[in-house]
């Protein structure tokens, strides 16, 4: 008695363990294959895993079993069950042919099932082992699949039973024992399909829930977005109108009242900045593209606008394998975008001077169709802490009494970036170094090498382009795309006192047939506009240099302020990016420090 309890104790002990075991390899399994619900692509393999294991162990015991048993035959059929698990397993695993290994293991049990089924008898327990096929069936392939392969198994046990004369085999199965049994098949059956029904109908519910959370989610930031383009435009007029008013020839009054609107507008400037915050980040998966590009020369131009910015605080080395000796087929804006995002949030908290951030660059894990890069960015120490919710806090010092506070470093767009791309962000502080750390998969394009070798680009890098001669703000020709013809007069106005010309194009259209037939040293770029926007015309402004020796600096003037904007602008090729409303003065010293770059720099497309 004491014995059975400590043995039954014993049972339930190892059966918890078990659950608890299987529940951590499963939730192991989904955090690494997808955070989203999906029972074709994560549940379905997941089983797959799981059964092949299963079966690999329990063939492989059994069969040995049956060897001291003498059951020769058997075993060898266990045997090679065993090793055809093994092979579904890594079908699956290594080389991502779900349907190839979901067949093997499916066909592979059918066999072992029907040849213990005609072997064990009536005083035997072959027959148990049939009713675990529907199981099996339905959870590989769902309802439909599912349950017609389970249909079909059980009308190949019916015709060996009732065809075992001819085939001249002994399956010794009373009429009273198979009405029982294939009873009890079919009512097994019957209660998974309904079971996998009520879990698809949940499934497809919650999928349904996302999508409609998600287009309510991006429904508000559209809303906020052009609620805050709407805004901020006439807030920007009132800003640079009042710059321009002579304060020596308002009275004492007029003067106070003049203050009290300026401070009105600066307090409704700070209140839709915080109105913005409030709208999340997130990747438009539809408009992703795949074309093929070059690796180095995508992100070493990136990297260039933070060189040339940052050119008496920082130097940026850039690393990439020699391994490498392909073009990849993806998007290569989403790829400036994450690099921009990270550059500029560590910018803001390292230290002034005299600092280096080394980029590395290495393949990973290969197939016949995808590559996995892993990207190392190393910079000085910053003291980053990450909160429950995976957002990294940075440490900084308070100069006023040196006490320390938390702000918050901003990578939503390269998270959600990089986990679009199967790959993950990861933070590690050493005592010296920040490295962050992301792996991506894109597509190898293996007939295309890029178009520059390495070596050759870094060597010829200041003989692509002559010295230009430098240009004064004040002799700057300047191109202006903007369709608002208020917005045009405010802005020319705000600078005719500093600038020899301004030219007006209406949109983007209008912006490439100007490029096209006159020289400008600077351009000044709307984003949303008619005909053609600013992004698109930017582009095509760089593409049309890509056969030349100029590069011309493009400055985004928008009134898109959303969190990822400015990412965006950069990533199309512009230089920089100011939003609505700012003062004359910002905008002044980001043209002269352009035309002071673009007269030193040796740079191509961006």
């Amino acid at each position: 008695m004491i014995i059975s309890f400590i043995f039954f104790l014993s049972l339930i002990i190892e059966t918890e363990s078990m659950m608890k075991f299987l529940e951590r390899l499963s939730d192991i399994y989904f955090n690494k294959v997808s955070d989203e619900v999906h029972s074709e692509d994560v549940n379905k393999p997941f089983i797959v895993h799981l059964v092949s294991i299963i079966a690999f162990f329990t063939c492989l015991i059994a069969g040995i079993i049956l060897v001291f048993n003498q059951q020769v035959i058997l075993a060898i059929i266990l045997f090679t069950t065993s090793l055809g698990s093994l092979a579904s397993f890594f079908i699956n695993k290594k080389w991502k042919n779900f349907r190839l290994s979901r067949m093997i293991i499916t066909l592979l049990a059918a066999i072992i099932f029907l040849y213990v089924f005609t072997t064990s008898g009536k005083t035997g327990t072959g027959y148990l082992w049939s009713c675990i096929f529907p199981v099996m069936a339905i959870l590989l392939y769902g309802n439909k699949k599912g349950g017609l392969l389970s249909i079909g198994y059980l009308v190949i046990m019916i015709a060996l039973i009732l065809l075992q004369d001819s085939l001249n085999i002994d399956i010794s199965y009373s009429l009273a024992f198979s009405v029982r049994l294939f009873g009890a098949y079919f009512i097994i059956l019957l209660f998974l399909y309904l079971l996998e029904s009520e879990r698809d109908y949940n499934i497809n519910r919650q999928r349904k829930s996302i999508l409609e959370s998600r287009s309510e989610s991006r429904k508000k930031d559209s809303f906020i977005s052009n609620l805050s383009y709407q805004i901020r435009t006439p807030l920007n007029n009132l800003t640079m109108v009042s710059n321009l008013i002579d304060r020596k020839k308002l009275d004492s009054e007029q003067l106070d009242l003049f203050d009290t609107i300026i401070a009105s507008t600066n307090n409704l400037i700070k209140v839709v900045d915080n109105i913005v915050k409030v709208s999340g980040v997130e990747i438009d998966r539809d408009i992703i593209s795949k074309t093929s590009f070059d690796l180095y020369s995508t992100i070493n131009n990136t990297l260039r606008l933070f060189r040339d910015q940052y050119r008496n605080r920082i130097t940026i080395d850039l690393d990439i394998s020699s391994k490498i000796k392909y073009n990849l087929i993806g998007d290569p804006i989403r790829l400036k975008q994450i690099f921009l995002n990270l550059l500029e949030n560590i910018l803001k908290y390292i230290p002034e001077k005299n600092n280096g951030i080394q980029i590395r660059i290495f393949p990973g894990k290969k197939d016949e169709q995808n590559v996995r890069l892993e990207f190392i960015i190393e910079c000085p120490k910053i003291d980053l802490i990450e909160d429950d919710l995976g957002n990294y806090m940075v440490k900084i010092k308070v100069n006023v009494d040196s006490r320390m506070e938390e702000k918050h470093m901003n990578l939503a767009i390269a998270k959600q970036i990089i986990e679009y791309h199967n790959g993950d962000l990861k933070v590690e502080n050493d005592a010296s170094v920040t490295r962050f750390l992301f792996s991506i998969e894109l597509m190898a394009d293996l007939k295309k090498a890029p178009e520059v070798v390495r070596q050759e680009f870094e060597d010829s890098d200041a003989l692509l382009l002559e010295p230009k001669k430098k240009v004064n703000l004040r002799d700057a020709n300047i191109l202006l795309v903007e369709d608002n013809a208020i917005n045009q007069k405010i802005v020319i106005l705000s600078l005719k006192n500093f600038v020899k010309n301004i030219d007006v194009a209406l949109n983007g259209k209008e912006a490439l047939d100007k490029f096209g037939s006159s020289k400008y040293d600077l351009i000044l770029m709307d984003i949303q506009m008619p005909v053609m926007n600013g992004i698109i015309a930017t582009k095509k402004i760089r593409e049309l240099e890509s056969s030349t020796n100029t590069q011309i600096p493009i400055i985004a003037i928008t009134a898109n302020a959303l969190s990822g904007d400015k990412e965006v602008c950069l990533a199309a090729g512009m230089n920089d990016y100011i939003s609505k409303p700012f003062q004359v003065d910002i905008i002044l010293n980001k043209m002269r420090d352009l035309l002071e770059q673009n007269c030193n720099q040796t740079s191509t497309t961006i």
